[in-house]
Formats: C-alpha cells, structure tokens, sequence
C-alpha cells in the first residue's frame, strides 16, 4: 500500500464511482506521487492523512509546476485525483476537515498569508462584542498548543489547566455547560458527546472571520499558530520542538515552507 487506505479507495472508485480500471490505476499513481512528497519531509508518527492541509497540497502542486516542469493542464489532473482521494476520506470518516476547498484548478496562490500574533490578543478578544464563544475556545486550545486531532476530544478542564490568564479562564467557564457533569468537552453536541468532524464547529466560528480579521477554521489556526512561534527568534530550536510539539523533521518542512511558500502578517484588533 502506498498511501492510506489505498484499497479501500480501489474499492472505493470501482464500486461507487464506477471508474475503469486504468483510471483507478491513474488517480493512485497521483496519489502515491504525492504522499512520497509529503510523507518524506515529515516525522512518521505525523505524516498521516488527517494531517493534511491545502498547503501541504498547495506545496505539492507548486513543485510538480516549477521543479518538474509539469503543464498546467497536468497539474490540474493530479489536483482532481487528490480532490477525489480527500473526498472519498471525509466521506467515510477517515479525515475530520476536507483540506481542499479552498484550491481552484491552477489558479491556486503559490504564496499563504497567515496572520500571526494573534495568540497574545485573546484577553482583548473575550471584551469584543458579537463575538462568539466557540471562537474564543478554539483559538485559546491552538494557542494552547492543542492539535486540531485533540481538540475535537478535549475536555474542558483539560484546557482550563493549561489557560495563565485568570480573565480568559473565567470566560471559558463562564460560556461552558456544566449542567450534566463536571467536565464536558469543550465542543460537545446536544446529547454531550464530541462531534464526528470539525465541520460543524467551523461553520460556527465562520461567522467572526470579519470580526477578527483573519481566517477562521481549526486548521488555518494551528498554522498561523506554529508559524507564530517560528517567526520568534529568541526561541531556540528546542523550544520550538516543545512548544509545537513536533519532530526536527516536521520542523525543519514547516520551516522551509515559511521560507518559500508563506507570508505572515502582524494580527491587530480592529478598532469597533
């Protein structure tokens, strides 16, 4: 097997999408072609499917254009075949966000904007007007250094735990439903239990992007989170290590990626 759940996506395209044969076999070449390019510049332990985000994507595209030489047309064709491969694992379950939405054929930016900084602001955030709670607790778990896999399982008290700042503790008490036990999740459905995706929550959270001025989903945070930490410089390379919890491998690709696909800017609180 060359990249996750190959055969079930075999099965996948031949039972329900009704594909020929050569054209299973096509679509798994592209694949294959990029989880080798995604999974070597990555830890073991991290490079897995859930992990994928449209940079990653993004970077991949990028260099079968400028490494490779690929017309655009073949660069397209890899493109749909990830689309249909990230498809079918949201569809059943295997991933909790579609990294895709936001690539259009080769129209895609060769450069990410991340808005960094905003980590420090979240005592100011609790005091804005129309902002909604869902909001405030995601970006204080990724700015906790949660990653988006646990923050969909996290409790409460677990996050409560790791918060310095009394103000921002007490507001997420103040917005959590202790009702039916003493430590819910800190995103939960009606019935109390975790959501199966992050669908739901981004939706939810959507809405502030123009309130906060950046985008707003559970994976745009973490990066604009660990590219936060990267652009200090008095941290050292342990500290990096430890505070994004990453492997040197997985460092050393994010780093590169801010060196050549990314541009960062300043997060300021817009004046309301």
């Amino acid at each position: 097997m060359s990249f996750p759940y190959e055969d079930n996506f075999r099965t996948y395209c031949k039972q329900k999408k009704k594909l020929a044969t050569s054209t299973i076999s096509l679509a798994c070449s592209s694949i294959s072609t990029f989880w080798n390019y995604y999974s070597s510049s990555l830890d073991s332990t991290e490079a897995n499917a859930e992990n994928v985000t449209a940079g990653d994507i993004r970077n991949f595209l990028d260099s079968l254009e400028n490494n490779l030489h690929m017309k655009s047309n073949t660069v397209n064709k890899y493109l749909s075949h990830l689309k249909m491969y990230f498809v079918f694992l949201s569809e059943y379950g295997y991933i909790i966000t579609y990294p895709l939405l936001s690539l259009r054929g080769n129209r895609f930016d060769r450069k990410q904007h991340y808005v960094i900084g905003w980590e420090n602001h979240l005592s100011e955030l609790i005091r804005v007007n129309g902002l909604h709670p869902e909001t405030i607790k995601m970006m204080t778990a990724i700015a906790s250094g949660f990653k988006p896999k646990e923050i969909m399982i996290l409790h409460v008290n677990e996050l409560l735990d790791r918060i310095k700042a009394n103000d921002l503790k007490e507001y997420i008490k103040n917005h959590t439903d202790f009702t039916n036990t003493d430590d819910p999740y800190l995103f939960s459905r009606h019935d109390g239990k975790p959501y199966a995706s992050d669908f739901n929550i981004n939706q939810r959270i959507a809405a502030d992007r123009q309130i906060v001025g950046m985008p707003l989903t559970i994976h745009k945070l973490r990066m604009s989170y660990v590219y936060s930490v990267l652009s200090n410089s008095k941290l050292t390379e342990a500290d990096y290590i430890a505070k994004l919890r990453l492997s040197i491998k997985t460092l050393n690709y994010y780093r590169k990626n801010m060196t050549l696909y990314v541009e960062t800017s300043t997060f300021e609180l817009k004046k309301r």
